[in-house]
């Protein structure tokens, strides 16, 4: 979960966005955050949504599984339901996956393998590993728009539905598209603003931190992946103030806030996290809401 709490502009401006995130850490992760309910119940929804299609005995893989959500609510649901299943969730943070390994309770009938690596490699990295036929289910939450440029994302799309058998299901979510800020655009802006503030920043008009798409736009790469949309909605998720507070300990989003800082190289990760998270005293926030992008779609038979 990575990008600037407003949108930058969409098109012009020189990047300035480092090549890869920091690494999570004992200090700097995800791990907080992907425990709160309000964020766990979005991605839970969707997920039972996925599983109606499931067969009884399916094949899974989440691509960028951080620290394992996705494959702990699919595996509770087959504890609820009698489905047996293999889940393969792969990421290229090792922090995350060790986090996700410890964490993660098969149920009875199913297994779970974490690998580390991209999506744009998915293909290699599962080679003898999935069904010949393909897998029954692929999915990537809260996760799209960390993958850095448009052609990236469309190639691991793409990797996705290639790896999906006939018939199988697909989904994904971002609180990263330009809906995202639809119920609360100003507050928003006001954290990054108070946040540039604390630590004595002035935003470069001239750099976009991160672009931010559409979701008229993700519909298309899906579907340009071979994947026609089942079921796609904006999901409003109000976010707690503990939970704003740990987000803002997550390297990607606080990198991402910052992006286009003038001299935002001076200041480390540990004071820009500070930064926000004063930010957020402040400006005495009890909750912010955020809108969550969804899709579920399925390859056709």
């Amino acid at each position: 979960m990575s990008t600037p709490v407003e949108p930058g502009r969409k098109d012009g401006g020189m990047s300035s966005t480092p090549e890869h995130w920091a690494p999570q850490s004992e200090t700097y992760n995800f791990v907080s955050f992907a425990s709160d309910s309000a964020y766990r119940e979005a991605n839970r929804t969707l997920v039972r949504r996925a599983f109606a299609f499931l067969p009884d005995s399916f094949f899974h893989v989440d691509v960028a599984t951080g620290t394992g959500l996705v494959p702990q609510e699919v595996c509770a649901l087959c504890r609820e339901q009698g489905k047996r299943g293999t889940i393969i969730g792969v990421d290229p943070d090792r922090f995350a996956l060790e986090n996700a390994r410890r964490s993660t309770q098969p149920a009875p009938g199913c297994t779970v393998e974490f690998v580390q690596g991209t999506g744009q490699d998915l293909e290699r990295l599962l080679a003898g590993r999935i069904p010949a036929e393909g897998v029954d289910y692929v999915s990537i939450h809260d996760a799209i728009h960390e993958i850095r440029g448009e052609d990236i994302k469309r190639s691991v799309l793409a990797a996705m539905g290639r790896i999906l058998k006939p018939g199988g299901v697909f989904t994904y979510n971002s609180a990263f598209t330009t809906a995202a800020l639809e119920e609360a655009a100003l507050e928003w802006g006001r954290l990054k603003a108070k946040a540039f503030a604390l630590v004595g920043g002035r935003r470069d008009r001239q750099v976009v931190a991160l672009k931010v798409h559409t979701p008229e736009e993700y519909a298309r790469m899906i579907a340009e992946a071979g994947l026609s949309v089942v079921h796609e909605a904006k999901r409003v998720v109000r976010i707690s103030r503990a939970a704003m507070e740990a987000i803002c300990r997550y390297p990607a989003f606080i990198e991402g806030v910052f992006g286009d800082m003038i001299g935002r190289e001076r200041l480390s990760l540990e004071e820009k996290s500070r930064a926000l998270i004063e930010a957020i005293a402040s400006l005495g926030i009890v909750e912010m809401p955020r809108v969550w992008h969804e899709i579920l779609a399925q390859k056709a038979g």
